[in-house]
């Protein structure tokens, strides 16, 4: 438009006009120049106007994608940070997201893909999701998984929708399995204590309504009656004696303190020999002059004499017990889990060794249990309360022990209680 006007000025300037209808001309020609010349600094204004709004619209963009990137980072640190499994999976149950925890659950690096029930191998589960997929609603239902080991959770689906406005379906499973355990540990705990005093209460009564009801009784019968009432509340308290020492020894940590093993050690050969003889049973201790450990006095005592009792009450008639007590190198540990740490630290030994009728090899695994005796029918001659090696057990376990069993059947056990030595303490050589 400009170069037009440029020529228009040029003609007017070469046509000959009078010279007022020329002046007019030039006039007119200039203001098409002017009009011309100030639509076009306009329409330049507009032009780098837009294109500062398309620089700050892209600005905008990129700030927002980086935001949103930020965002998404940061909720996947979220979601893989939780300690439960976490999985999306689209209606036909395809997997778009597993958070950590749910690969470390399945061994899967990537599940991208693949389904629910390849992840799983659990078709309860897969059913389960089906079944919310149906209800478009949050369901929750306990499974058992079982790969790749055994699990009881409580699993929740519900569904949910992306950044797309995809519908897709969240799933979290909550594992369950040490409150299983517990709940089936109560349970059994609470059976075994009832038939437990079931047992000798029932023997109480049939004593007791014997004496009421033959008031001609003999007196030597009476007094035999009565010496088995005795005998059986005896036996029924120290059933609640075990089971607070397994009470308390189970919820309370142990106040420890530095004393010396081997006292204690003949303090409590010296309370069961009275029973040993007995029994006909000898025992012979093989001791260093001193053998310290950061424990809790009474708690160790407890642990000898339950290991001593066990050994006196089922071993065979003139038998032998042996206890030794000896300090050696940690690294001596067949089951060390670090032999450079271990190589530097010391531990001491408790050995009861006996030559009783020995554990078979199937019941060695549930010795500890509480309450399971090898041989039921001599624990009760004997007046065994099944509780002792659950005692012994917690409580080396809360000293940071632990205890080891060697036995075979008909020919003896050696039962071996293994605790951290103070760091100070040195082996020492023992026969």
């Amino acid at each position: 438009m400009l170069g037009a006007s440029a020529v228009l000025l040029a003609a007017v300037a070469l046509v000959e006009v009078p010279p007022p209808g020329r002046e007019l001309l030039i006039v007119l020609a200039l203001g098409a120049v002017l009009t011309a010349t100030y639509f076009a600094i306009q329409a330049q204004r507009r032009w780098r106007q837009a294109l500062q709004q398309a620089h700050t619209f892209q600005a905008q963009a990129q700030a927002l994608e980086h935001a949103l990137a930020r965002k998404r980072y940061a909720q996947n640190l979220l979601l893989d940070g939780l300690p439960i499994p976490l999985i999306l999976c689209e209606r036909d149950s395809t997997l778009r997201y597993a958070n950590q925890t749910a690969l470390e659950w399945f061994g899967f690096r990537e599940v991208r893909g693949k389904s629910l029930l390849a992840l799983t191998l659990c078709y309860d589960l897969y059913r389960f999701f089906q079944q919310g997929v149906r209800r478009a609603a949050q369901l929750t239902c306990p499974l058992t998984l079982n790969f790749p080991h055994e699990r009881h959770v409580m699993a929740s689906v519900w569904p949910i929708m992306d950044e797309n406005g995809t519908e897709l379906f969240a799933l979290i499973l909550l594992d369950r399995t040490e409150l299983v355990r517990i709940e089936q540990v109560r349970r059994d705990f609470v059976a075994n204590v009832s038939h437990e005093f079931r047992t000798p209460l029932a023997s109480i009564r049939s004593l007791a309504e014997t004496i009421q009801e033959d008031p001609t009784m003999p007196a030597e019968t009476r007094t035999r009656f009565l010496t088995m009432i005795v005998q059986e509340v005896e036996r029924m308290a120290r059933i609640a004696e075990d089971l607070l020492t397994l009470s308390h020894a189970e919820s309370l940590p142990p106040r420890r303190e530095l004393v010396d093993l081997v006292p204690l050690v003949r303090q409590a050969v010296q309370q069961v020999q009275a029973e040993a003889q007995a029994h006909g049973v000898q025992i012979e201790t093989e001791l260093p002059e001193r053998l310290t450990l950061l424990a809790q006095r009474d708690q160790m005592v407890q642990v000898v004499l339950n290991l001593l009792t066990n050994a006196i009450r089922y071993n065979q008639p003139n038998g032998h017990v042996w206890v030794r007590a000896f300090q050696r190198a940690a690294s001596a540990m067949s089951d060390s889990a670090d032999q450079s740490v271990a190589s530097d630290r010391s531990e001491v030994v408790l050995e009861v060794q006996d030559t009783g009728i020995g554990i078979p090899s199937e019941d060695l695994p549930r010795i500890f249990e509480r309450f399971y005796r090898v041989d039921k029918t001599r624990s009760r001659e004997t007046g065994g309360t099944g509780l002792g090696l659950s005692i012994v057990k917690h409580i080396v376990e809360a000293h940071g022990g632990r205890v080891e069993v060697e036995s075979e059947y008909r020919v003896g056990s050696t039962f071996r209680v293994i605790l951290p030595a103070p760091p100070q303490a040195t082996p020492e050589s023992h026969g």
